[in-house]
């Protein structure tokens, strides 16, 4: 970070690699989301994403993500 009249200004690569985890973290969310919390298989999120069900697994832990909380628990 580099400072400019008592103004910090943030590296342009810093501010775009935050830009871009919060919105791949959106996107993750919203598939898990439409997928009632399902990783991979028939209207899976990985599905949805695009993406192989191991690359999926592997971007919810580094982002932190409870896939729990998206799941649809229904009682009897």
């Amino acid at each position: 970070m580099a400072q400019t009249a008592g103004a910090t200004i943030r590296c342009p690569t810093v501010a775009l690699n935050k830009a871009l985890h919060r919105q791949e973290k959106e996107m993750i969310e919203a598939a898990l989301a439409e997928s009632a919390g399902r990783v991979s298989g028939p209207g899976g999120a990985a599905g949805k994403l695009g993406i192989p069900r191991a690359t999926l697994d592997a971007k919810i832990r580094r982002l932190g993500i409870n896939k729990h909380r998206f799941k649809i628990h229904q009682s009897n």
